[in-house]
């Protein structure tokens, strides 16, 4: 997603963008020809397990990405241990030719994560924990609160969004009338060239009614799982996110363990490698260090109600 930036600033961006982008480099993800640096790893494609793994980690990736959001923190955890496996998802229409991505549907985007999820349980692979990302977590959200899936046990939420710090992004539907195409993605410049760095209307109007429509379900209130722990990690600073979507999520989600960690950052995900901060990288350590004492450290299985005094 694009950087926060002053009203009038954006609106000059979306009227200066009428016209179709020409900004990609050899390099880039949206560059004709280019696969994307870290694709898809379906662990549901090994089929049933011969020795089921003590943890299974699925990594979801946001908006305009791919799964190079969380390999890092994947690669990681799966090092140090041995008996976890992971599964690295792809949403559709991401990380192939943009064409794709300019005309498909949040629906479209979510599809593949629901398959591996669907699948992963139907071969039995026990104790499930999904580490998402920005546009990752509301696609995971919604997707739990009309589908079971059992052997999810915890969620990792990394800057989940449910409510954008860029406000004018609600205008989306008002500017594609008005003949605006697309807007440049430009919030990241060390990792620019690992997202789409055109962001079409088309796909900018379908998060706008995504976030939308979680911002009502959890006003309402969702009911998961009560034995679903959820740990969210959010910058205080994020340029993508409102880190008060970190609070909208708690509220909503009144029946479950959850824990939030803020921290003293501006970047949007602070799992990514910042070596030019040594700062900001330390941080990614601290936060890698508390992601793995959540998954390694689960909490007791709820006692039935026949057990308790």
């Amino acid at each position: 997603m694009p950087d926060a930036k002053p009203f009038k600033s954006r609106l000059g961006d979306l009227w200066r963008f009428r016209q179709p982008l020409d900004l990609t480099q050899a390099g880039d993800l949206d560059h004709p020809h280019i696969p994307p640096r870290v694709g898809a790893k379906l662990l549901s494609a090994q089929g049933a397990p011969e020795i089921l793994p003590e943890k299974c980690l699925i990594t979801v990736h946001g908006f305009s990405a791919t799964p190079f959001e969380t390999h890092f923190l994947l690669d990681h955890l799966l090092e140090k241990y041995p008996a976890w496996q992971g599964s690295q998802i792809m949403l559709g229409a991401h990380g192939s030719d943009i064409a794709e991505f300019r005309k498909a549907s949040w629906q479209d985007w979510q599809r593949p994560l629901e398959q591996e999820l669907a699948d992963l349980q139907r071969l039995g692979y026990p104790n499930q924990c999904v580490i998402a990302s920005s546009t990752g977590c509301t696609l995971l959200l919604e997707l739990l609160n009309r589908r079971c899936f059992p052997a999810v046990k915890q969620l990792v939420l990394v800057a989940p969004l449910v409510e954008p710090r860029e406000k004018t992004m609600r205008l989306a539907a008002l500017a594609r009338k008005a003949g605006v195409q697309a807007i440049a993605n430009d919030f990241d410049p060390d990792w620019i060239a690992c997202w789409y760095r055109e962001l079409p209307l088309h796909a900018v109007h379908e998060l706008d009614k995504l976030t939308r429509k979680l911002r009502r379900e959890l006003k309402k209130g969702m009911v998961l799982p009560p034995d679903l722990e959820i740990l969210i990690v959010q910058s205080r600073r994020d340029r993508v996110v409102d880190p008060h979507s970190a609070s909208l999520i708690a509220q909503g989600l009144p029946h479950n363990h959850l824990e939030t960690l803020l921290l003293d950052s501006h970047w949007h995900l602070p799992i990514l490698p910042r070596p030019r901060e040594p700062r900001e990288d330390l941080i990614r350590w601290r936060v890698y260090a508390k992601i793995e004492q959540f998954l390694a450290s689960p909490l007791r299985p709820w006692p039935e109600t026949a057990d308790l005094p």
